[in-house]
């Protein structure tokens, strides 16, 4: 018997051909590199929640690239690099007022301990938020308390289910750049990456499975290293979008702006096909 196309689309619910992945750093009123402002992240995600996109985790992403898991067509991942303070203070309190969900990558070495601090929306005053190039000033002086995360931060955007913490490595370092020597290179890293992946694990508990580049980069040796680690997905800052059965080595993410909300609906309009996506991203070269 013939059925309809109502009872096809029933039994067929649409699904994700292809997931975009945000990429933020900042969400701060001090404009510069990489960084939007609380008003325009607040547009954006409220644009991400009132257009019914659903915000996926990165287990989820990774059984939909793997083709364990179909998702709906409205399915984005948003992510933060590095692990800044004003994540928590300006960023934490839209998505939890929205019912969204983010990935931080942090740095761990980067991150201390002390009291939480207030976030927006309350009626305490807000810690500064430095602008990017003042956070790597205030790392490299060992003030990275002024500039970043505290687990304490982080164990509370953690337990609403907020926000998923995983490595963005230990020193965020570029080891090509450090050590000459491959074989010399590769026990830094392994090193580095075992002792984020520990400490993530003592603070956070479970065992981190996700990882983010430092600066976007990495070599073969890198990706299999880190696989062979346990690491099953890692992120890259390459343009684009994820399909199932992509390389979950190096998942595909795009670089936010300073721009309207019109501008964000318009790029996960393009990425969340990979026809449109690939016409987009051969015009761009």
């Amino acid at each position: 018997m013939r059925r309809s196309a109502a009872t096809t689309r029933e039994n067929h619910p649409m699904t994700a051909r292809a997931v975009p992945v945000l990429m933020y750093h900042h969400v701060t009123p001090r404009p510069g590199l990489v960084t939007v402002s609380p008003a325009t992240f607040e547009a954006h995600m409220t644009r991400l929640a009132r257009g019914g996109y659903r915000t996926i985790t990165a287990d989820q992403l990774l059984a939909f690239m793997k083709g364990r898991e179909a998702l709906p067509p409205r399915s984005v991942a948003i992510t933060f690099d590095d692990g800044y303070l004003d994540n928590y203070v300006h960023a934490y309190p839209v998505l939890k007022r929205l019912g969204l969900h983010a990935i931080i990558f942090a740095v761990t070495g980067w991150i201390g301990d002390g009291s939480p601090r207030p976030y927006a929306g309350g009626l305490d005053d807000l810690p500064d938020c430095p602008d990017h190039r003042t956070c790597k000033r205030l790392i490299e002086a060992d003030e990275a308390d002024r500039a970043m995360l505290r687990w304490s931060e982080i164990e509370m955007m953690s337990a609403d289910g907020t926000v998923e913490f995983h490595s963005h490595s230990h020193g965020h370092v570029r080891w090509d750049q450090l050590y000459p020597d491959p074989a010399v290179r590769l026990a830094a890293l392994r090193e580095d990456l075992e002792r984020s992946r520990a400490t993530l694990t003592a603070r956070l508990g479970g065992t981190d499975r996700h990882l983010c580049w430092p600066w976007g980069y990495f070599e073969p040796e890198y990706q299999s290293l880190a696989a062979g680690l346990g690491f099953e997905s890692q992120f890259s800052v390459i343009r684009g979008t994820n399909r199932p059965h992509d390389n979950v080595a190096a998942i595909r993410r795009i670089d936010t702006k300073e721009r309207p909300a019109g501008w964000l609906a318009r790029q996960l309009f393009t990425y969340r096909s990979p026809m449109r996506a690939g016409l987009y991203l051969a015009l761009r070269r």
